[in-house]
This record gives structure tokens, C-alpha cells and sequence, in this order.
């Protein structure tokens, strides 16, 4: 059994590839950076080691006599990020943590992107073929356009060497999300029950079966490619219910116009700043939903990873169930 190094071991994916990794029998170092999250650590056969991959403090002694290395720590932008400084921190982040790994000589790598990577193709559903080009060639939402930055400056440590292997996960639902990310999506529904949604598609996976296909990555992914790990393609307002469902609540009645969700942005943005939180609705948000209505191939992760398939409504019902448990909703 290879050892194993989980960056991000206290963020929602990372905490579940530290459990898939454990149910296989694998030994696990678990790197957090801040110790506020380590509870979702708890109960857990690890060894812990702090790591800043600002300033890589930590990083080369946490690596030391790790086979395998599993990046779910890549920097993404907050609220009050600015494009520019934000790419530049990314980029330099990414180059200086892909060069200790190169020193390291580790065994496989698999790194942690995001489905938002995948190019929009117009008549068919996307797969991990279809790249974005780097410079971009039109505007992209910020968070997607440091996730594309990010992934051209893995595939250039990848070819200078690195054991690379990608994955793209589209929204993650499932327990274990501290911060939270993705589970925003699940909270509006549970704890705020917000009685509107907007006319999109969402992209979900249980976060579960992307830990497992972590795991499976690095033992049967083949180098330098990406897997697009996605199962579920709803939309809002039926996810909306299904959250309404498994939380007890009233579920969204009233489809809620383009225009008027910018506006509330445009509010809501502001707001949030002033109060240190993260939005539930941003003008980049919106505008990502009008311009890129898409559709996901997930096939290849499944048919070469073995990605398993939870139904999403037992996703939601563990999100909540955790939420709840944990003082969220």
C-alpha cells in the first residue's frame, strides 16, 4: 500500500479522499493549513501536518516518503479578489508547489481541478477533450479563468516530469464541507429556503464518489490526462426540491427572472463585503449561467475509473444531514 500526501485534507473533497484513501488501507499524511477545520478530521487514523502552500512552509518535510500526492488545496479566489493580482498569486503558487513536487520525485500526482475547465461545446456534450485555450479568448468568470490558468501550468510541469493525472469534478454534494463551498447550493434551499431559482442546469456529484475516484486516479489513471467526474445534470428548481425534501421545507415556487437576480447581486455583493461573508448571488454567477448554458460527458471517468454513481438525492440527504448535525442549518 503507497503512502499517501492529501493536500487540502480539511476542505470537502480533500476530507473525502483521506477516507477513501483509509478504506483501501492506505497510509495517510493529512496537510491542512488552518487548524479551525481539522474536526472533520476527527476519529481519523492520520497523520496531520501543517503546510502553507503560499509559502511552501511545511510543504518538503510533509512530502518526505509520500509515493502518492493528491493536490485538493489549489488557490481560488475570493470575494474581493482583483483578476490580476488573483492569476498572478495562482500562477506563482502553482509553479513553486509543482517544482518541490518535481524534487520530491513522487510516484503519481493527481491533481484536483474543476469541471468549470471544460470548453462549452454548443452541439454535444462536453468532455475532457475539449480545452480551453490559455491565453483565453473570451471572457470567463474569474474563479473559472484561475482554474484554466491553473491547469496549462500543471500540463507544463507535466511535461517537465510530473507523474500528472486531473480531475475535473463538477458541484460536489455531500458531507464533510466546513467552509462551505459547493454546499452553498445546499444551504439557500435548507437553511435560508430561498422561494426562487433561476432558469439553469446544474452539474452535481456526490463527493463521496469523487474521493473514490481520486483514489482510482492514481492507481489506473493514465498520465497527463483530465477525468470530468459529474453523475447528476438537474435543474435548479428540481434540485431545490429535492433539498426542500430531505430538509423539511418548503421548496422554491417562483422562477425568478435574469434582470431582477443581477439586481439582487448587485445588492447582495456589497453586503456580503461589508460583513466579511460570501454571496449567494454574484454578478459573475449570473452572467456564467446566461452565457454558458453547457452540458458534461462524465463516461470516461466512469467507464476508466470505475467512478461510482451515487443517486443524488442520497447526496443532498447526507449534505443536509451533516449540515444540520454541525450547526449549519
Amino acid at each position: 500500500m503507497a503512502k499517501a500526501l492529501v493536500l487540502g485534507a480539511t476542505g470537502h473533497i480533500g476530507a473525502h479522499i483521506v477516507r477513501a484513501l483509509l478504506a483501501e488501507g492506505h497510509q495517510v499524511r493529512a496537510a491542512y493549513r488552518s487548524e479551525r477545520f481539522l474536526p472533520v478530521l476527527e476519529g481519523l487514523a492520520v497523520e496531520r501536518a501543517r503546510v502553507d502552500l503560499d509559502s511552501l512552509d511545511g510543504l518538503r518535510e510533509a512530502l518526505a516518503g509520500c509515493a502518492w500526492v493528491f493536490h485538493a488545496a489549489a488557490y481560488y479566489p475570493g470575494l474581493r479578489a482583483a483578476r490580476a493580482q488573483a492569476l498572478e498569486r495562482a500562477l506563482s503558487s502553482t509553479r513553486r508547489v509543482a517544482e518541490e513536487l518535481l524534487r520530491a520525485k513522487v510516484e503519481r500526482l493527481v491533481f484536483t481541478s474543476s469541471a468549470s475547465t471544460i470548453r462549452y461545446v454548443a452541439e454535444r456534450p462536453a468532455t475532457e477533450a475539449d480545452t480551453e485555450p490559455w491565453p483565453l479568448q473570451s471572457w470567463r468568470p474569474l474563479y473559472t479563468t484561475v482554474k484554466i490558468a491553473i491547469e496549462h501550468e500543471m500540463h507544463r510541469a507535466q511535461q517537465a516530469g510530473l507523474p500528472l493525472v486531473i480531475t475535473n469534478p463538477s458541484i460536489c454534494i455531500g458531507e464533510y464541507d466546513a467552509h462551505p463551498f459547493s454546499g452553498r447550493a445546499v444551504l439557500a434551499f435548507a437553511k435560508y429556503q430561498i422561494p426562487f431559482y433561476l432558469d439553469h442546469t446544474l452539474h452535481l456529484v456526490y463527493t463521496g464518489d469523487v474521493g473514490v475516484g481520486h483514489v482510482r486516479a492514481a492507481q489506473r489513471g493514465r498520465l497527463g490526462e483530465r477525468y470530468l467526474m459529474t453523475q447528476h445534470q438537474v435543474p435548479i428548481r428540481e434540485f431545490g426540491h429535492l433539498v426542500a425534501h430531505a430538509a423539511g421545507v418548503s421548496p422554491p415556487r417562483w422562477r425568478l427572472p435574469r434582470a431582477v437576480a443581477y439586481a439582487a447581486a448587485c445588492v447582495l455583493e456589497p453586503l456580503a463585503r461589508a460583513v466579511g461573508a460570501e454571496p449567494l448571488l454574484t454578478r459573475e454567477m449570473i452572467a456564467s449561467t446566461r452565457a454558458f448554458p453547457r452540458r458534461l460527458d462524465g463516461s470516461k471517468a466512469a467507464r476508466e475509473l470505475g467512478l461510482p454513481q451515487t443517486p443524488l438525492a442520497d447526496a443532498i440527504a447526507r449534505a443536509v444531514h451533516w449540515f444540520r448535525a454541525h450547526g449549519y442549518c
